[in-house]
């Protein structure tokens, strides 16, 4: 049933935003809606990623891993947003993961930099600028294999750009309609809702980062980077996104 109301909730703000859009460009008396535009979305969530390869390169944000990182079970990852959606497309090596039937314990995070402030938020753990104001936690399988992703948002609530698992309270529980997502075995593709966001508007330029788990502990982190001496972690720098208006 949570699965029908998330697609109820997409459906609403997609009609909601493009009558908006029609109602503001609407020209007076002789200019028959001269400048009226209608919302389409650039990639359905669907499972079939070929509308992935139609978008401008130039505007996807993309990180691969290295492989000499600690934690390569992330392969790749992509990020377009425009006004209504941040989409997110990524690769993993199931091989890495732990799914068996009657289980959802492939536990999947979003690090969100929702503000794009780089003085706020934190998670040095996992990314080097440790930003993010906001974890999303959730699963990309069911007990009967993979599903939709829903997940719970969590508050950052420790030390600015600190370490440690400083999320607070759930602010927005998962099943809430935030993001749907599809996929196939090693392939997924995921769509979150901006104007459900709880924790005030998400910027045009914000940074994003992900992680996979394996019974709680992470198997793959993107962005990422081989250990070095002055890197012992292999930390990387959150992901830039620039929205597209």
């Amino acid at each position: 049933m949570k699965k029908v109301f998330a697609l109820l909730a997409m459906v609403s703000a997609l009609a909601f935003v493009s009558c908006k859009k029609d109602d503001d460009n609407k020209g007076g008396k002789g200019d028959k809606g001269k400048g009226k535009t209608e919302y389409v979305q650039p990639i359905k969530i669907d499972g079939d990623f070929a509308d992935w390869a139609a978008l401008d390169a130039s505007k996807v944000a993309t990180a691969k891993t290295d492989p000499d990182a600690s934690h390569t079970a992330l392969k790749l990852v992509k990020v377009y947003a425009d006004e209504l959606f941040i989409f997110v497309y990524f690769e993993w090596d199931t091989d890495q993961t732990d799914w068996v039937p009657g289980t959802d314990h492939v536990p999947f995070h979003v690090y969100l930099n929702s503000d794009g402030d780089a003085l706020t938020g934190g998670f040095s753990d996992q990314f080097s600028d440790a930003c993010a104001d906001a974890c999303l936690e959730g699963f990309i399988y069911d007990a009967n294999g993979i599903a939709s992703y829903d997940p719970g948002v969590y508050a950052w609530e420790g030390e600015p750009n600190g370490s440690g698992w400083g999320w607070g309270e759930a602010v927005l529980v998962d099943g809430s309609g935030l993001s749907s997502g599809a996929g196939v075995e090693g392939k997924y593709e995921f769509a979150i809702l901006r104007e459900m966001w709880p924790l005030g508007k998400i910027a045009d330029n914000f940074s994003i980062g992900f992680d996979i788990q394996k019974s709680w502990d992470s198997v793959g982190v993107l962005p990422n980077a081989a250990p070095t001496d002055d890197n012992p972690s292999g930390t990387a720098p959150s992901l830039q996104v620039v929205t597209v208006k």
